[in-house]
């Protein structure tokens, strides 16, 4: 009893040192943007006002799509039960669920649909999407009661301006702002600027679709990613790219999310959920969008897409599980890798894939500045802070000469089709 007592203050000081280190940060980073955008025109603290406003989403009648999703989801965690320990959750992962996800699960399992199309449609706002989105800092409250503080204002808008400044950097200038618009789904939170509002994240979404289709052959095309999140990059992916199919795997509470923002933003195209049928060459044949548990990889035919792409969530897997992602990788992927994650998790592919998947060459490395933007690319934090979020970005390619002939033949079918 005597040390609980004890410790009662020493965690309490311990927390008031971490909320302080955060505020501290998050002044100096606002102090380092109003210097920087002092004349900018964009640099106006209604802009963030107005980019919190609530905007929740009011779509026709939903059930069936919940339904839908609802269906998927439990069979996907029934046969996750017995997936082998590669597919499995990440540690983290499982504390995220058990900390924060257990509202939106007990909906999906039990298919409560008013309980979940309210969570749903303010998933940007609240603990459904936690692992995937978060308030700045985790201050819920403070952004989202109504009456934001200048000073979080100026953190946020000077974030938002460093990423928007880098996005047109990365993409050449070759989009106008308005390129940066979504469809609205689940209350985003963000900035409007000229009219347009950009969500959390979005700069980093259009410049991975970005990425991505411009690795693309011209015609028809299909793209797997690996982590998938709530499917902001696969948005801007189909948006733009009418001819694409688009196949994402992920956990099941993720697959879950991904299917409402774009079932919802999506009406008009054909979607294959897990259970509906099965993964095949002839089914993908027949749908748009492919939403899957991790574990059905093991089931992707052999060269069926085009390019692999995969954003920080192959980081955290463990050296067995990465070995097994990469295998699969190398037997579906006709094309490119594109891997984007932290530094040791870069090095273990590129050594990894050397060693067992040599018809794949490392074609390009590059530093990826989006972290470090994000973090302390406005000056803040030095070098070590710079070094601490270091990101790459790499693109593997296959050699044409180690592509199977049946693939070659189907490839040039479709080139000609096209």
């Amino acid at each position: 009893m005597k040390s609980k007592y004890l410790l009662h203050p020493i965690q309490t000081a311990k927390a008031a040192k971490a909320l302080f280190s955060i505020r501290l940060g998050m002044w100096k980073f606002a102090n380092h943007g109003r210097r920087r955008f002092k004349d900018d025109p964009r640099y106006d603290l209604q802009n963030v006002t107005d980019g919190f406003a609530d905007q929740i989403h009011r779509a026709d009648d939903d059930t069936e799509l919940l339904e839908r999703i609802c269906a998927a989801y439990s069979k996907a965690v029934e046969q996750q039960r017995s997936a082998p320990k590669a597919y499995m959750a990440t540690d983290w992962w499982e504390q995220v669920c058990r900390q924060s996800l257990g509202p939106v699960t007990q909906a999906l399992l039990t298919r409560d649909i008013p309980a979940l199309r309210a969570m749903y449609r303010n998933f940007f706002r609240n603990s459904c999407s936690t692992g995937l989105l978060a308030a700045p800092f985790g201050m819920a409250k403070a952004y989202f009661s109504g009456n934001i503080k200048d000073s979080h204002r100026h953190f946020y808008l000077s974030h938002v301006l460093y990423r928007y400044d880098y996005w047109k950097e990365q993409t050449e200038a070759r989009f106008p702002l308005g390129h940066l618009y979504g469809p609205g789904i689940g209350n985003p939170f963000g900035v409007r600027i000229d009219g347009t509002h950009i969500h959390v994240g979005a700069e980093y979404a259009h410049y991975c679709s970005h990425r991505i289709d411009s690795a693309l052959a011209a015609g028809p095309a299909t793209v797997a990613e690996i982590g998938g999140g709530y499917g902001s990059m696969a948005y801007y992916l189909l948006r733009d790219r009418p001819d694409l199919t688009y196949i994402s795997f992920d956990v099941p509470e993720s697959i879950a999310l991904i299917s409402y923002y774009l079932l919802s933003s999506f009406p008009n195209l054909k979607f294959l959920l897990y259970g509906e049928e099965a993964l095949t060459r002839e089914t993908l044949a027949k749908v748009d969008v492919a939403l899957m548990p991790v574990f059905e990889l093991a089931k992707m035919p052999a060269g069926s897409v085009d390019a692999t792409f995969s954003s920080h969530s192959m980081s955290d897997l463990s050296t067995d599980a990465l070995g097994e992602y990469l295998k699969n990788i190398d037997r579906m992927t006709k094309d490119d890798f594109l891997c984007i994650g932290k530094k040791q998790a870069s090095e273990s592919i590129s050594d990894l894939i050397a060693k067992k998947h040599s018809s794949f060459q490392l074609v390009e490395t590059r530093t990826s500045g989006w972290h470090s933007h994000k973090i302390s690319g406005a000056g803040v934090g030095g070098a070590a802070g710079l070094a601490a979020s270091t990101m790459f970005e790499q693109c593997f390619r296959r050699q044409r000469s180690h592509v199977p002939p049946q693939e070659l033949v189907q490839e040039s079918k479709r080139r000609a089709h096209a």
